[in-house]
């Protein structure tokens, strides 16, 4: 009893947790003491203080190591971090059993370890299934492996996980098969070990576990596994394993628990199983197993969990399958399986069952439905995306079921819901969406459902009310049906998280909180009644919602002003403001707070009036603005070249005027990707800067590859309304590498600036219906993946650039209406387009235009008049005989007051010059 308190008094422990240390008394025999064991004489043998919350006192000067007739010890799930297993453990002679796993212990495992002779199970584990990967890590390097367990002939059980063992396959195969002769139980997972798995493992004819999980062994399975006459247990997930797995290992006779899982190259398929066979585990999860399940399925009657997610398995489910008494769990998911699923009628213990994601044919789901949903034990149903069909018949005992999860989305179901459903007083989570479900929801369902949480209907056609009990559920999604009206009253739930509400014919008022519950608390964090009917105006108890991150109101008839709380409050904690498409009228209240956490601001078409805030600024995470036909009057908004992670800026059919110079110093937007500035009054050149630092539409492909679209989170998806084509198009998902810039309808004037040609990924450009003059750059000819290019409606002049027949992806292209002349230069593209896309231009000329580009004669040659031939002006439009300088002077005068942008004339030039050299220097000869 005096080691044992003495002990106690030694340890650091939290008081609070323990349960058997705080009870020793020494009031009480110690042998009665919870966690200790003694023999006849009062000596302990057996001390267990696991999950103690022991952190410290475990040391070489510990009384534990007094207890001399020790022969079990187990101190797992304890946290002694930091410190490493006592070398004087070695004093501890008499132990057959000890038990380190979890315990904290790091570091190198002491050789003293090797001299407990006795010992039968050894387990220091610094990983397991439920704990997961080590926050310690205790490793095998000097003693390694072999010196361990060279001395430990009597250990029969052998759990290392987690231990940095690093050896190589024939090493610690040699290690363990020269030493353990009596062992049975070998667990060796996330050791760092590798492979191939050596035969002399053989040695070990007692064996019957192996665990070797989340090691690179990067081997074959090899076929001496099978010759373990007592294997039960062979988990080798996570291995890197590959090949044709030995089908002769599937009828080892005393197997229980195959384990395969993660190995996604490895191959197989299933054999036919004996009648009598022990199998109660079998995981092929993400492997590559293919083939049919045989019908002798049937024949594993002690089978518990069946684990076939993501494999190649292919044709009918077995119907025997139903005879599996014993199974509790069944994952057939994303596979190709066809057919009818069992009904397992004698399945009465079966709690899981997942046939998800089939790509092949399952039939009319009415019967099986009916049965699954009876099954007593059945608390999880996923049989989503599987291409059932038909109705779902109504079944009995529903109120008794024990069913708290049920998902049929993305079948092909149709008529009522059941009402049987409504019954499942256990359900927590129900999703039917992307069905044809069609009537109303069952008002009086909130008495039959009190423990749900999550509620997806949306993407059918349901219609009518919807009942005011839907508010208690903390997920609700009825998004994209026919609903029509909301019972009164609503009051949204303290537990609500999600309220999507979208794509339906709701009238009415917005369902905020009256104004009495302005200092409501709410955890709700998504709220979305967008594509609806709505009417009346934005009530400021909105902004009790503290919680809020995402809210979207788009496409409504929701009139009145912008509440300053919605900018001021929920800014801090809104990643997405949507209220875009409604009838809002006054200013935007400039009162973005400094912590300001939006990422996308859509108030586009409304009647907002005023200046772009510019408290804007402070939305540092920005990445969408939409403020696009309005009625707002303000200069370009240069502040926001401050915000680095701005996408898309859209602010087109407003009152926007100036040009677009900006003061802010070292400041780009190097994500941008998408800039409309349509239908504005900007004016003013538009200079080579203006489009340098644009670096996301630079790259040749997806510049930011983690990104695929914009989005903030899986319920919300950024939407962009852009001028395409000459079409109106909605983008309801925002590609990374969708790039767009649209200057068009304004009063732009000067050049189009080379530095157009460095943003490589431009998909589609517009400067239509501006005052811009000179010459098309050659350098757009880099745009290789523009797809629609609009210059109408210009002043634009000289030849169309040869450069632009290599832009293969141009599927729209309008210059009408310029001042461009000479041919249209023929190749993959230009003159696929119609006429259309030149009218406008009276020197133009060749296909597709009905006008053909003349010939003349020079030096007795025929000679087409091209934009691009070296002699088209020559003796055409200009024949001179250069007699005196006066002559010359005078063309000299006429050329320099020319239209600018004609090289063509400037070639002749040149070339008049280099002949007027030649008849001086043959005439002083």
């Amino acid at each position: 009893m005096a080691s044992l308190l003495k002990l106690k008094h030694e340890l650091t422990f939290d008081s609070s947790i323990p349960k058997k240390i705080v009870r020793w008394n020494r009031n009480i025999d110690c042998c009665l003491w919870s966690g200790v064991s003694c023999d006849e004489e009062g000596h302990v043998l057996v001390l267990e203080l696991d999950n103690e919350a022991i952190s410290g006192g475990v040391d070489n000067s510990s009384s534990l190591f007094d207890l001399q007739h020790l022969e079990k010890l187990n101190l797992a799930y304890n946290d002694l971090r930091s410190l490493p297993i006592p070398t004087d453990i070695y004093k501890l002679l008499n132990l057959t059993y000890l038990n380190l796993s979890q315990a904290g212990f790091e570091g190198q495992i002491p050789v003293e370890l090797s001299r407990l002779t006795k010992l039968v199970v050894l387990d220091i584990s610094t990983y397991n299934d439920i704990v997961g990967f080590p926050y310690s890590l205790l490793s095998l390097e000097s003693p390694d492996l072999g010196t361990l367990v060279g001395s430990l002939a009597n250990l029969r059980e052998l759990y290392l996980d987690g231990v940095n063992v690093s050896l190589k396959g024939s090493e610690w195969c040699s290690a363990l098969s020269s030493s353990l002769p009596q062992l049975r139980v070998l667990s060796m997972r996330y050791c760092e070990i590798s492979g191939p798995i050596d035969p002399v493992l053989v040695n070990l004819p007692f064996l019957s576990v192996i665990r070797l999980d989340m090691n690179n062994l990067s081997t074959m399975v090899p076929d001496f596994l099978a010759d373990f006459t007592k294997l039960t247990t062979l988990s080798v997930r996570w291995c890197n394993l590959f090949g044709s797995f030995p089908s002769k290992i599937f009828q080892v006779p005393t197997l229980q628990q195959l384990d395969l899982l993660g190995n996604v190259n490895l191959t197989g398929t299933l054999p036919e199983f004996p009648q009598k066979n022990a199998l109660r585990e079998l995981s092929l999860r993400e492997t590559s197993f293919t083939g049919l399940l045989p019908n002798s399925i049937a024949n594993l009657r002690s089978l518990i969990t069946l684990d076939l997610y993501d494999c190649n398995f292919r044709g009918p489910i077995p119907s025997t399958m139903g005879n599996l008494t014993n199974l509790v769990s069944l994952d057939l998911s994303n596979n190709n399986f066809t057919g009818s699923i069992p009904l397992f009628h004698e399945a009465n213990k079966l709690n899981y069952i997942d046939i998800s994601n089939n790509n092949g044919q399952l039939s009319s789901a009415q019967t099986q439905l009916a049965v699954l949903l009876s099954l007593p034990s059945l608390q999880y149903l996923y049989l989503y995306n599987s291409h059932l069909s038909g109705e779902i018949h109504e079944f009995p005992n529903a109120s008794s079921s024990v069913l708290e999860t049920l998902y049929l989305s993305n079948n092909h179901l149709n008529g009522l819901i059941p009402r049987s459903i409504f019954k499942l007083n256990r359900l927590s989570q129900l999703s039917l969406s992307s069905n044809s479900f069609s009537g109303t929801i069952n008002i009086e369902a909130v008495n039959g459902l009190p423990r749900l949480t999550t509620l997806d209907l949306s993407d059918n056609k349901i219609e009518g009310k919807i009942p005011n009990w839907v508010w208690t559920v903390a997920k609700l999604n009825l998004s994209h049906n026919l609903f029509e009206s909301l019972e009164k009253p609503y009051y949204i739930s303290t537990t609500s998280i999600v309220i999507d509400l979208s794509f339906n014919r709701i009238k009415g008022n917005p369902p905020f909180l009256p104004d009495r519950f302005a200092n409501w608390k709410s955890s709700i964090t998504y709220f979305s009644i967008a594509n609806n009917e709505f009417t009346g105006s934005i009530s400021s108890s909105i902004c009790s919602l503290d919680q809020l991150q995402f809210l979207d109101m788009l496409n409504n008839s929701i009139s009145g002003k912008i509440p300053p709380c919605l900018i001021q409050m929920l800014a801090m904690s809104l990643v997405v403001l949507n209220i875009g498409r409604n009838n809002l009228s006054g200013i935007v209240p400039d009162t973005f707070p400094l912590n300001c956490s939006l990422e996308t601001l859509d108030l586009s078409r409304n009647m907002l009036e005023g200046k772009v805030p510019s408290s804007l600024q402070r939305c540092e995470p920005l990445q969408v603005l939409n403020i696009g036909n309005n009625k707002i009057k303000d200069t370009f908004p240069c502040m926001l070249k401050k915000l680095y992670s701005f996408h898309v800026l859209v602010i087109r059919s407003n009152k926007f005027y100036g040009n677009l110079q900006c003061s802010v110093a070292n400041q780009t937007w190097s994500r941008l990707q998408i800039v409309d500035l349509a239908y504005n009054n900007f004016s003013g050149d538009l200079l080579p800067h203006y489009f340098s630092s644009w670096e996301g539409m630079m790259q040749g492909n997806n510049p930011y590859p983690w990104e695929q679209y914009l989005s903030a989170d899986n319920l919300y998806q950024d939407k962009v309304t852009l001028t395409i084509k000459g079409l109106t198009v909605e983008y309801v998902k925002i590609l990374v590498v969708l790039t767009s810039i649209d200057f068009s309808c304004n009063n732009f004037q000067g050049e189009i600036p080379e530095t157009l040609g460095d943003l490589k990924s431009l998909i589609h450009l517009n400067f239509s219906h501006n005052a811009l003059t000179g010459r098309i750059p050659n350098a757009l000819g880099n745009l290789t993946q523009l797809e629609s290019l609009d210059f109408s409606v210009n002043h634009l002049c000289g030849r169309i650039p040869d450069e632009l027949v290599s832009l293969t992806f141009l599927a729209f292209l309008n210059l009408s209406f310029n001042q461009l002349s000479g041919r249209i230069p023929s190749g993959n593209q230009l003159q696929t387009f119609s006429a259309n896309s030149f009218e406008g231009n009276t020197g133009l000329c060749d296909l597709p235009l009905k006008k053909t580009c003349s010939e003349t004669k020079v030096n007795g040659s025929s000679q087409l008049l091209s934009s691009h031939s070296e002699h088209e002006i020559e003796g055409k439009y200009i024949s001179f005989s250069l007699g005196s300088s006066v002559g010359f002077g005078i063309i000299i005068w006429l050329l320099l007051h020319s239209q600018r942008c004609n090289e063509l004339l400037d070639r002749l030039l040149f070339r008049m010059l280099d002949r007027h050299k030649k008849r001086r220097m043959n005439k002083n000869l």
